[in-house]
């Protein structure tokens, strides 16, 4: 029986609008589409890849490290601090005070002069183990000559040598005499010294400081008239010198001292390295960096983030998300497209098409029609297309063809219409699935139009609809099969004012026919087990009046699927 709702929308034509079905259809399609290509794009691909990066513990463990990170507690703040220290310690302190102060440009350039490296190796010298080795040999040596001289004034005073002198100017005894003499012999005590040997030593003494020159080379004995002496002097002289005593002054002071034992030293190693590194790029910016609050935000981590934030309230992803899931759908996921035809080329495609019965075409090579059709099919003659909506036409018009009766089978027969029909038996079988087509039938002429299913014999078969059969504006929807029937009927004159869409659903056990989506019937006896083909056919079983044709039966497109 039909759907009495159905009939009841039908009548007051509440049915839903084919062009609306249409379009949400198309626009349902052209969304699926965009799904499935936006699920291969190279935005969903980086949003994945982007959401996979910050839901990992890698990205946390990363985000939360960066976060906690602060300027106190960093190598860069403690070595900042020992630099500050460093600063002010007194050695660093004193150091560059010193390295900058204008006596220290004056020790530099005074330093390397020619008057301190004189000054320098005249107190190398003069304070040598030679030089005063040799003060002490000359000093020794004119304190001996000084001596002789005294000598000699002490002796020509004794009474011994003025005794000798006194006797050989009285005896008038020349001096190689005066051993041998007589006067000698008899003063024992005068003969004694000279016997001795000590009025020889007093002669050779008072000709050695009596000599002419004697006076002369003492002189040049003394000490100060040495060319070491001269050389204390000169030092003496440097000595009193202006540069050499600031020299002297600065070189033994505290400050610089300290300056040359900080100089190269470990600390003011580490003071420069820490300056050189308190003053490169890299510390400000990673100081700046640290005491940034906002510093994950600088991070590659960040960017990625903000990059994944962009596309997650993107228009695109949003859609996705909110469409990827849904089950709107899921019933063209439901189906498998099969088979279609649209007819957008503007001529039957014989390849999916012929337009006879498959056993007229198998048997005789030739087409035919059933006993009691009043009309001939003719070879696409008859099947017109335009704007991509075909048309089986049904017209008053002279025909000679075959006939197929029961009891004389096939007759040759006149005929006064001609019509067409269309069939995929050649091309396209299909056991269960969903059959649907766009047709607009004339309900105002008896020309009954059909669109079936059918296999190679009269059983099984399917009626997605026949109409006007029997009973003008009678739409039939029927299957057949061993023997048994089970359909509907309806009035369907109604269907006659627009395109409609007619469907069967064709499941193992059950069959159900819609019209517009909406149920009609449905069944689940006589249901087939073989595959079959689609037909539409167009054609009287009675005479009609000349004004009721031509007739149009129209095709918008035809579609038949499978469950996925």
């Amino acid at each position: 029986m039909a759907n009495f709702s159905f009939a009841l929308r039908l009548a007051f034509g509440f049915l839903p609008k084919t062009e609306k079905i249409e379009e949400e259809r198309n626009q349902l399609i052209a969304e699926f589409n965009k799904l499935n290509e936006y699920k291969e794009s190279d935005e969903l691909k980086k949003f994945n890849e982007l959401n996979e990066f910050v839901e990992s513990a890698d990205f946390k463990k990363k985000k939360a490290e960066i976060t906690a990170l602060n300027y106190p507690s960093s190598d860069y703040c403690a070595k900042e601090k020992k630099f500050a220290a460093l600063k002010k310690d007194k050695q660093i302190v004193n150091y560059f005070k010193v390295l900058g102060s204008d006596d220290y440009k004056s020790f530099l350039r005074i330093k390397d002069s020619d008057t301190v490296k004189r000054y320098l190796e005249l107190t190398e010298t003069v304070n040598s183990a030679e030089h005063k080795n040799n003060k002490i040999e000359i000093d020794k040596a004119y304190e001996e000559e000084k001596a002789k001289a005294a000598t000699y004034k002490k002796l020509k005073k004794s009474s011994e040598v003025k005794g000798v002198l006194k006797l050989m100017a009285k005896a008038k005894i020349a001096e190689a005499e005066l051993k041998e003499s007589e006067a000698l012999s008899k003063n024992f005590g005068l003969k004694n010294f000279v016997d001795s040997g000590k009025w020889d030593s007093f002669r050779e003494l008072e000709a050695h400081v009596t000599a002419a020159d004697y006076e002369r080379n003492l002189e040049a004995m003394n000490y100060r008239n040495s060319k070491y002496f001269n050389l204390e002097e000169e030092l003496k002289n440097l000595e009193a010198n202006g540069e050499i005593k600031f020299w002297k002054k600065f070189q033994a002071s505290k400050q610089y001292k300290m300056f040359c034992g900080t100089e190269g030293s470990a600390l003011l190693n580490e003071y420069n390295e820490l300056e050189t590194f308190v003053n490169s790029d890299e510390f400000k910016t990673q100081k700046a960096y640290l005491l940034d609050k906002n510093r994950f935000s600088q991070s590659e981590e960040a960017a990625k983030e903000r990059e994944f934030e962009t596309l997650k309230n993107s228009e695109n992803i949003k859609w996705y998300q909110a469409t990827v899931n849904s089950n709107k759908f899921d019933e063209l996921k439901a189906w498998n497209l099969t088979f279609e035809d649209d007819f957008a080329d503007g001529k039957v495609d014989e390849s999916k098409w012929m337009n006879c019965f498959f056993m007229g075409k198998m048997v005789l090579n030739d087409r035919y029609v059933l006993a009691g059709d009043k009309q001939y099919y003719t070879d696409n003659k008859n099947v017109d297309i335009k704007n991509s909506v075909l048309s089986i036409v049904t017209k008053k018009e002279k025909a000679t063809g075959k006939v197929w009766d029961a009891k004389h089978g096939f007759l040759t027969q006149d005929f006064d219409y001609t019509s067409g029909m269309l069939s995929t038996a050649n091309s396209f079988r299909q056991q269960n699935g969903k059959f649907e087509a766009k047709i607009k039938i004339d309900a105002e002429n008896p020309v009954y139009q059909a669109f079936w299913l059918k296999g190679e014999k009269k059983e099984p078969q399917i009626d997605v609809f026949k109409f006007n059969v029997g009973k003008k504006g009678s739409m039939q929807m029927s299957a057949y099969n061993n023997g048994k029937a089970a359909g509907t009927k309806l009035g369907g004159s109604a269907l006659g004012k627009d395109f409609f869409i007619y469907s069967v659903e064709w499941e193992a056990n059950k069959i159900t026919w819609k019209i517009n989506n909406v149920e009609v019937a449905s069944t689940t006896n006589a249901v087939p087990q073989e595959p079959l083909f689609v037909m539409f056919s167009a054609g009287l079983n009675k005479n009609a009046d000349n004004a009721q044709l031509p007739s149009a039966f129209q095709i918008d497109w035809v579609r038949c699927y499978e469950k996925a």
